[in-house]
């Protein structure tokens, strides 16, 4: 059952009806408490794109009294998470381009000198990633789950295969650097998948992971209102949470920063309005007067890359 169906089916339920985990996913912890309640919403067909509008739509959210952690609670079966994912088609992520290459190259600078070194980007979608550090001198590929978006990265030349993680550790491969941006987030097994990363990378190699803060300001104060408790997002890790699961997989933690994304002014008052129907009007009076392709970078602190190296 995914998390959609479970919100739907259990709207205006008391809290008790939700299944209860067992303990934590991080740290074994009983001291489980529901954080958020499930809310249905319009569930889109987009619901897994990376360009989703469906925020503030989502399964029971629960939270850890030891050690903080957010998590939806049931999860998805893994196999019903892998046929969504790869059937994803995102035509309007391609309208964003221009912007994600913008994200894209400020992002390189977490990285160092290319030097040639062998990179992987998980979850490299349409390869633009890829396409900025091949630019940079890296010897780049990717792996992907959308067959829709490998397929848009090939017809730009570059190496994005339709595999998993688990698929490209079982290779034999080994890489110098491994990013994961925008990711993580959406694992249902965080741990497995990073532990395979480590598999994939060379002693002293370097993963970079960017995701939301859960822990963050911005994600405090607006609680249940803050647009990023998703369907699609699975865990929620902030700046103590995250380094754990890093260290429990064979990381060191070298930095944690704040992470920024470039985006277009039409996109960012339609994420909005989405996520705060209230003010769709002001949002929409602004789009008259804003121009569409605006490039508008976003950093309200919410969203944060770590860093680290493989021991």
């Amino acid at each position: 059952m995914d998390t959609a169906t479970v919100a739907r089916a259990l709207a205006g339920s008391s809290p008790p009806a939700y299944p209860r985990p067992p303990n934590c996913y991080l740290c074994g912890s009983e001291k489980m408490a529901l954080r958020f309640a499930a809310r249905a919403g319009p569930t889109p067909d987009r619901m897994f794109c990376c360009t989703s509008f469906g925020h503030r739509a989502h399964g029971p959210i629960w939270g850890c009294g030891s050690c903080g952690l957010l998590f939806q609670w049931p999860l998805p079966e893994t196999t019903a998470l892998l046929a969504a994912y790869g059937a994803v088609e995102d035509p309007l992520y391609l309208a964003e381009k221009e912007n994600r290459y913008l994200t894209f190259r400020k992002a390189l600078g977490l990285l160092g000198p290319a030097a040639g070194r062998r990179l992987l980007d998980v979850g490299a979608y349409c390869g633009y990633f890829v396409d900025v550090a091949r630019e940079a001198g890296f010897d780049a590929e990717g792996i992907e789950l959308s067959r829709w978006a490998v397929g848009q990265a090939r017809q730009l030349g570059l190496s994005v295969r339709n595999e998993s993680i688990e698929e490209r550790a079982r290779t034999g491969v080994r890489y110098d650097v491994i990013t994961m941006w925008d990711v993580i987030e959406h694992l249902r097994d965080p741990r497995r998948e990073l532990e395979a990363c480590s598999r994939l990378l060379r002693p002293g190699g370097r993963l970079h992971v960017s995701t939301v803060d859960a822990g963050s300001l911005v994600a405090r104060f607006l609680g249940k209102r803050w647009p990023w408790l998703m369907d699609m997002h699975l865990v929620y890790f902030d700046r103590a949470t995250l380094p754990v699961l890093l260290a429990q997989t064979g990381f060191r933690v070298l930095s944690r920063r704040t992470y920024t994304h470039t985006v277009s002014a039409e996109y960012l008052t339609s994420k909005l309005a989405a996520s705060f129907p209230p003010l769709s009007s002001l949002l929409g009076a602004l789009r008259r007067v804003v121009p569409a392709r605006l490039p508008v970078p976003v950093n309200l602190g919410d969203n944060m890359v770590v860093s680290a190296e493989r021991i």
